[in-house]
């Protein structure tokens, strides 16, 4: 009775159908079962897994959603294998691109306080998009937006401020009503602002005569040689000629801060593909100031969704956010249970569940370091 049907398919293959009822008993042993896939393989173990890293003032695309499906999935894993799992999550509420949005809300104006959070902050990245396409094209405007980066990292100009805090509460906002449709919950929150001078003392301490001469000045900048210790790898700026401390130096805090927090066993990391090649100049850096956390630092990379036409870019505005997403493919669920014989509660519920369900499917049925060509059918 398990067995619906049986067929031929060609020469050497039959298929066996399983029943619906196999299914829902199936189904209903997961959910009774709280010890259902659980092992002690990690007992004792913590492990701490950073991940989804959206940042503030740019919108929470769809690449955030493969970030936070992967680790989120990474992290129920060790936590059924017994570890005690530490989620923590690192956005860049400082750098250019927060410049870039203010920069924009000074030409277009303040987003609408009437409005929902989500929808301001949808506006505050249509702004970021509007300031990165003149940043491009116009000399005088990058001048510009290269002061309000300054002025945002020292705090220096009133008007720069008030936009700034506004703008990080109202998109950070917006990613938790995210995060709760996704069933994610941080223990910590890493910010840049918060690691770059973190970073900056570590990097200055490292430097030239002093400490492990990791790191080397080069025409007023700060680097690191990466290919003296390794010829795979490459110089990297860790402090650019502006005095400014770059992402690899913000890097160097964040993972001193993690093991000086949380001392895990072993600190995940996932980022897209595209960041690999920098996160191992990173690693190798941190290796000859920190031994001790070589063998305890691990790098997962993902491929990107793309358009079949080519790559996302939340600069040309040419993304779909993670929203919109989770909202149309709950509404096209929707459509599907219309004449179901349940309440309109009841068939929200299942839209959204089914919807987040299919899109972590979506993701996770594939190896992770492929790319996954953005198809809604």
């Amino acid at each position: 009775e398990e067995i619906e049907k049986i067929e031929t398919a060609g020469a050497g293959f039959i298929n066996f159908y399983l029943s619906k009822k196999f299914f829902v008993n199936s189904l209903n042993e997961i959910l009774e079962d709280e010890k259902f896939g659980k092992n002690n393989s990690k007992d004792g173990e913590i492990i701490m897994v950073e991940y989804t890293d959206p940042n503030p003032f740019k919108p929470f695309h769809i690449g955030h959603l493969m970030s936070n499906a992967i680790g989120e999935s990474l992290s129920r894993l060790v936590e059924y294998s017994g570890a005690e799992t530490i989620r923590a999550n690192y956005q860049g509420d400082v750098g250019l691109h927060v410049a870039k949005a203010i920069y924009g809300i000074l030409q277009k104006g303040m987003p609408d306080a009437s409005k929902s959070v989500n929808e301001q902050a949808e506006y505050i990245g249509e702004c970021y998009s509007f300031a990165s396409n003149l940043y491009e094209e116009d000399e005088e405007i990058k001048k510009e937006i290269n002061k309000i980066n300054k002025q945002v990292y020292e705090k220096s100009d009133e008007k720069i401020n008030e936009i700034y805090l506004l703008g990080r509460v109202v998109t950070l906002e917006a990613f938790e009503t995210i995060y709760k449709v996704l069933g994610t919950k941080f223990k910590h929150y890493f910010f840049e602002s918060e690691m770059a001078e973190r970073g900056r003392e570590i990097v200055n301490k490292n430097l030239g005569e002093n400490g492990a001469k990791v790191f080397e000045e080069s025409n007023g900048a700060i680097v690191f040689h990466g290919e003296k210790h390794d010829p795979k790898l490459h110089t990297r700026v860790f402090i650019n000629s502006e005095g400014l401390p770059t992402y690899e130096t913000k890097e160097i805090g964040l993972t001193v801060t993690k093991f000086e927090k949380e001392n895990p066993d072993t600190s995940i990391v996932i980022t897209a593909i595209e960041q690999g090649e920098y996160m191992r100049v990173v690693a190798k850096a941190i290796s000859l100031i920190h031994p001790e956390y070589e063998s305890r630092m691990k790098h997962i990379t993902h491929g990107m969704l793309r358009f079949a036409t080519g790559k996302m870019s939340s600069r040309k505005g040419n993304i779909i956010t993670g929203e919109s997403l989770i909202k149309d493919v709950s509404d096209s669920i929707l459509e599907k249970v219309k004449d179901r014989d349940w309440d309109n509660d009841e068939k929200q519920k299942v839209a959204n569940s089914v919807g987040v369900g299919a899109l972590k499917f979506s993701i996770l049925r594939q190896a992770i370091g492929g790319d996954i060509i953005y198809d809604f059918e």
